[in-house]
């Protein structure tokens, strides 16, 4: 019986250990199989972490290209803004190789690699080469939005600061992420002095002026396409830019810095000529008037930061310009106010032209057309003391047109507008002067303006300055440019029946192209005014008499040396 029993505990055990061997070999059947499991899934893990290492590094180059509008990250990866489609970028790759983010240049900022193509180069703003960074930083509100080009292209949730290449009426422009980005002048918060460039800029700019351009000529102020050509191909062989009078009007209000060697050329008129010619050079030629925000003097000179748009300095080429006086007029030297040649044996009237009078001691007026009483008194003196001939307008049609001839010390006295100081009801300062010093003088009146019985004394003849053409047209040139024919007949008519004459007109702001001209003589007018600083010939153009404007800061040595 004990042997039966122990036999059956035996077996019992033996069972028990089968299971147990069953049951440890299971199990180590399982872990081996789950430590595969997981050594697969590592397996695979890595495989994707080195596919993506591999696409990083196969995007990525210096320079990229967003290839759709694209999410701006911060350094936690928190999306803080947008940059538009097409937008070219400096980034940096990140030196733990599976992060699948490149750092913006210069920012805290990033982009999915995803979301970029490779490029060569940077898109340059070329247009903006010969700006000098200001020293100057806008600093933006808490949310800000960034314009290329009048197009929204960078949204971002942070504030920002950056340099200020240069301001306009409506924008900050600033130099962020190798471009320019416009910034609406509310979404600034403060803007701060800061050392940005210690770069040269100019001190100087030269305006050139170009009265005619041709392909044959036959007057003074006419100047040949090839001559032009000479002269522009001067310009650019040695590092000249041309530059637009909007760039002009910011680098004298100090809101853009520009580099030396920075140059405005204009003309009245915008011909067959001038387009040919900006075609060929890249719009280097400003088709620009003397209007109400700007009046020039034609004296030769440079201008400079402390120049005014009332009263800016430039120089005229005339037929017979050389290349070195233009090469003088570049480097902003004064040239002398030459008559031509084919002038030189003819008799020359000056003939002056005035605008404003007041009395320094009572009034004030900030117009650089402006002349105190005092000063002009002074001209009337040095006239009547030297024993000067004050022309009426008939004497001087007359000489112009060969009739008579009139005394070596004469000049024609001329007024503009009827506006401060000219007439009895505006100040009174003109006529009781003449009267007392016995001489005569010309009001160009703008007849739709004033009454002409303000005006009247025997002293003072009373011409066209048109009834009501004294503005900027519709075009943006003056009125005269802008109307057409009939227009400019019924204007003028209008003006001669308040007058009662038509020997002599004034052209607003010195300003006429052929169409206005012709109008001027339909209208039976014998003689027309403009500017250009230099005597009168009975050569000259009679639709293009030539006057010398007076400026409040003309003095009398300068008064003296015109007369004579």
């Amino acid at each position: 019986m004990k042997i039966k029993k122990r036999r059956e505990e035996r077996k019992k055990l033996e069972k028990k250990q089968i299971i147990v061997i069953t049951i440890i070999s299971s199990l180590i059947v399982i872990a081996g199989s789950t430590f595969a499991i997981f050594k697969y899934i590592d397996y695979k893990k890595e495989q994707e972490r080195q596919l993506l290492i591999s696409d990083i590094k196969k995007a990525y180059n210096k320079y990229i290209i967003t290839n759709k509008k694209t999410n701006i990250y911060d350094k936690n990866l928190k999306k803080v803004g947008t940059i538009k489609k097409g937008m070219s970028l400096e980034v940096i790759k990140s030196k733990k190789e599976d992060f699948a983010y490149y750092q913006l240049a210069n920012t805290s900022y990033y982009i999915n690699y995803k979301d970029v193509n490779k490029i060569k180069e940077l898109d340059s703003d070329l247009k903006y080469k010969n700006y000098i960074t200001l020293n100057k930083n806008a600093i933006t509100k808490n949310k800000v939005n960034l314009y290329q080009n009048a197009q929204l292209a960078i949204t971002l949730d942070k504030k920002l600061e950056a340099p200020i290449k240069f301001i306009d009426n409506d924008y900050y422009y600033i130099d962020y992420l190798n471009h320019i980005f416009s910034i609406k002048k509310d979404e600034i918060s403060t803007v701060k002095d800061y050392e940005n460039s210690t770069l040269e800029e100019a001190n100087y700019i030269s305006i050139i002026n170009y009265n005619t351009l041709a392909t044959q000529c036959n007057t003074s102020d006419c100047i040949l396409l090839s001559s032009i050509e000479e002269q522009i191909d001067y310009l650019n062989k040695n590092g000249y830019y041309g530059i637009t009078f909007d760039e002009y009007k910011n680098w004298l209000n100090g809101n853009i810095r520009l580099m030396p060697k920075a140059i405005l050329l204009t003309t009245p008129n915008e011909t067959t000529e001038v387009k040919t010619l900006n075609e060929k050079y890249n719009n280097i030629i400003n088709i620009i008037n003397s209007n109400n925000e700007v009046k020039f003097v034609d004296d030769n000179h440079k201008t400079t930061k402390d120049s005014k748009l009332n009263s800016l300095s430039r120089y005229n080429i005339k037929k017979d310009t050389k290349i070195d006086t233009f090469v003088k007029m570049v480097l902003g030297e004064t040239i002398p106010i030459v008559v031509p040649n084919n002038t030189s044996d003819q008799p020359k009237v000056a003939v002056i032209n005035y605008h404003f009078f007041y009395d320094g001691n009572t009034e004030a007026c900030n117009e650089n057309i402006c002349l105190d009483i005092s000063s002009f008194r002074q001209q009337l003196d040095y006239l009547r003391d030297n024993n000067f001939k004050t022309l009426t307008m008939e004497e001087f049609r007359a000489w112009m047109y060969g009739e008579i001839d009139v005394p070596p010390k004469s000049v024609l006295l001329t007024v503009d507008d009827g506006a401060f100081g000219t007439g009895k009801h505006n100040g009174n300062k003109l006529i009781p002067i003449l009267e007392e010093y016995n001489m005569h003088a010309t009001l160009f009146l703008i007849t739709g303006w004033w009454d002409i019985n303000n005006y009247r004394s025997p002293n003072l003849d009373i011409q066209s300055h048109t009834y009501d053409m004294h503005n900027t047209g519709p075009c943006g040139k003056a009125q005269m440019i802008c109307a057409g024919h009939d227009e400019l007949m019924t204007d003028l008519k209008k003006s001669i029946d308040i007058i009662g004459n038509n020997t002599a007109f004034c052209f607003p702001f010195y300003t006429y192209d052929d169409e206005a001209i012709q109008a001027v003589q339909q209208s039976g007018f014998k003689l027309a005014f403009i500017g250009g600083n230099r005597k009168a010939t009975r050569i000259d153009n009679k639709f293009k008499i030539p006057r010398y404007p007076i400026y409040k800061y003309t003095t009398l040595e300068r008064f003296i040396s015109i007369v004579n």
